[in-house]
């Protein structure tokens, strides 16, 4: 991959014409005297006529005359013609018609290298590299050598001097575009060749004439073949969603991005016009995350190249406690730290060390951190370290299309995949929370007559512009037909005991809701974002669901923990409010909706890796739990994901 375009060391033409070009004899040691002989009778010899080679001004002007500016024009509309699927944005890129990565050498320049290490970091982010066409750009780099070489054996030909050599090159730099006229050739030595090297290097003119037609095409075409690579770059980190379990788009729908958002494209290739290598590092998300997972991938990709780790055996018993004896232990700490948690190699026995090893590694796996292995544990345990690595990259290439990959400023952000709440400010996370998300279960809602995966937390943005204290819940008619109604059935008492009314409206419609207080299935906060998916967060009075590793248990709304500490924070900054004042209202049990001078957003995505802090400033890579089957469905290829189907009543048997 970019063999030549990154690592051919290109060598200055001049360079490579001189060597091998000076035929000059070498100097042989005189021979000792020898005695004095009878002069020889010297035979006549034939003189032949000195080489007669135009003058200077001459050949300066054979050269003028022999340069096609229109050469460049019609080598770039050519190279142009061959991207119709971005020709917009690549138009955009060569609005001034100068070459971009190479310069009249046929030299890559350095931003042009930076831009190939750019291109050829691709598969580190997950991308697939076949859209970038680095063989196209391997060969249009070597073509262009080939063609100087082609160059350099015209001058080889004609020119018996390095002197002469010297000039020809220069004239090859000037016919290809580069530094020219008189005062360049002179800078090579024009003026102090001979009649006889002027007469070879007139005949080098023609011919070298057309082999730089050639190279300049050549060139063109290697350099917008890289920018072609560039665009594609850019589409992939910005518009690019091949992971996005609902706005999935295939290959072929990605190949069309680049003429559909070249106005996008333009605008950002305009911010830094003249540095493409800074703009492509301004397409990367920028939420810290990405970067730290890139470093992630790097550590998992050394292992795999190590060799990875093998399979943990069955375990000896169902579960394994602290204190049990097996040789089994040995295949465990040989496991850890082939992932590089630091554990002793020996030992037959669940020590307190080890104990601490495999509560950390649970932890960072989403499980249950108490130290017993049981077949979850071991489930994990047996993920190889390719998967790992797989999964590490999937996660970058949701980021890349992430509601919250350039947020900014303050913003909530929600993990639907760690069950994780983050309140971001000025780039810095300043709270993390438990978030319990919606249930993975089938369900049906016979309002709107769909069945399938209703309950599932949804990916979406909002702005956050109220809170509400001691809040009431109104409970959905699902909620009310498939929950309340049946319970109600079996109790009339139910309503009452667990603070329920039930209303008539002026309409005639009854409304149901449950009142303020402690058995408040809202709790005594709630965070609203309007959205179409009525989601919203909020406190609840099942606060123990929050010491479990892995959480879907809503009806599809976020239920945080330590709620009032988030209302004390935002209602603090945002209206002044008191700690005092806030617990005052809770306790009154009269709700009271309180409008945010500042609204922020809300970012809700679906991601399974991430790198989280871990003590004195340390961090880790997590890998959460795959709740939704988001990410075997990417890996299975069954992207977009249809979570629900419209039923009729027939179909409602079996569930």
């Amino acid at each position: 991959m970019l063999i030549y375009a990154q690592k051919l060391g290109w060598v200055v033409l001049t360079c490579l014409l001189i060597s091998g070009c000076d035929s000059e004899e070498p100097n042989v040691p005189a021979a000792a005297p020898k005695a004095s002989a009878p002069e020889p009778k010297l035979a006549k010899v034939e003189v032949k006529p000195t080489l007669k080679g135009p003058t200077a001004a001459e050949l300066v002007a054979s050269v003028a005359a022999r340069v096609d500016s229109s050469v460049d024009e019609t080598a770039l509309v050519a190279a142009l013609a061959k991207f119709e699927d971005r020709k917009t944005t690549l138009a955009s890129i060569y609005q001034a018609s100068e070459r971009r990565h190479y310069d009249a050498s046929g030299a890559i320049s350095e931003r042009g290298t930076e831009i190939l290490d750019l291109l050829a970091d691709v598969k580190r982010h997950g991308l697939d590299s076949r859209p970038y066409g680095f063989g196209r750009i391997d060969h249009g780099t070597f073509s262009v050598h080939q063609s100087l070489k082609a160059e350099q054996d015209v001058i080889r030909a004609q020119c018996k001097t390095a002197a002469c050599a010297r000039v020809a090159a220069a004239i090859a730099l000037w016919l290809k575009g580069g530094q020219a006229g008189e005062a360049a050739l002179v800078a090579a030595g024009l003026d102090k060749l001979d009649s006889a090297q002027r007469h070879h290097l007139d005949a080098c003119i023609k011919p070298l004439a057309i082999e730089t037609s050639k190279t300049r095409q050549l060139i063109w075409q290697a350099d917008v073949t890289v920018s072609a690579a560039v665009i594609r770059y850019l589409v992939d980190f910005l518009l690019a969603k091949p992971a996005h379990p609902f706005d999935f788009m295939t290959p072929q729908t990605i190949a069309k991005l680049a003429e559909e958002h070249s106005e996008r494209l333009v605008e950002r290739i305009a911010a830094h016009p003249n540095d493409l290598a800074a703009v492509m590092r301004a397409a990367w998300p920028i939420q810290e995350q990405y970067k730290k997972l890139l470093k992630s991938v790097d550590h998992y990709a050394a292992m795999v190249e190590k060799g990875g780790w093998g399979e943990v055996p069955s375990l000896p018993k169902k579960k394994l406690t602290k204190g049990a004896k097996s040789a089994w232990f040995l295949q465990l700490r040989t496991r850890l730290k082939a992932e590089g948690y630091d554990v002793a190699e020996q030992g037959e026995t669940y020590d307190d060390e080890l104990l601490k090893v495999v509560q950390t590694f649970q932890r960072r796996h989403q499980l249950q951190s108490e130290g017993i292995i049981g077949k979850g544990t071991l489930r994990e345990l047996n993920v190889s370290a390719q998967r790992r690595l797989r999964q590490l990259k999937l996660a970058l290439t949701r980021w890349r299309s992430a509601l919250a990959r350039d947020a900014a400023g303050f913003y909530v952000h929600v993990n639907i995949a760690a069950q994780q709440m983050q309140l971001w400010v000025a780039g810095k996370r300043e709270r993390t929370h438990r978030v319990i998300v919606g249930k993975d279960n089938e369900d049906i809602d016979y309002s709107k007559r769909v069945k399938g995966k209703i309950n599932r937390t949804k990916m979406f943005k909002a702005e956050m512009k109220r809170i509400t204290l001691a809040p009431r819940w109104y409970p959905t008619p699902r909620v009310v037909d498939l929950e309340l109604g049946p319970a109600l059935a079996k109790d009339p008492e139910y309503f009452e005991k667990h603070g329920y009314v039930s209303e008539m409206r002026g309409d005639g419609t009854e409304r149901v809701y449950q009142r303020s207080g402690p058995k408040n299935l809202l709790g005594v906060v709630k965070f609203q974002f309007p959205n179409k998916h009525a989601i919203y967060m909020h406190d609840t009075p099942s606060r123990g669901l929050f010491k479990r590793a892995r959480r879907a248990y809503s009806h599809g709304c976020i239920r945080l923990h330590r709620p009032k500490q988030l209302a004390y924070d935002l209602l603090g900054r945002d209206r002044n409010m008191k700690k005092k004042k806030i617990d005052k209202i809770i306790k009154e049990r009269d709700e009271k909706v309180i409008m945010l001078k500042n609204h922020f957003w809300v970012y809700i995505d679906y991601i399974s890796a991430s790198v989280e802090p871990e003590g004195d400033e340390q961090v880790a890579t997590y890998f959460w739990s795959d709740i939704y089957a988001y990410d075997k469905a990417y890996f299975t290829g069954q992207l977009p994901v249809k979570e629900v189907e419209k039923y009729k009543a027939a179909s409602l048997r079996g569930l």
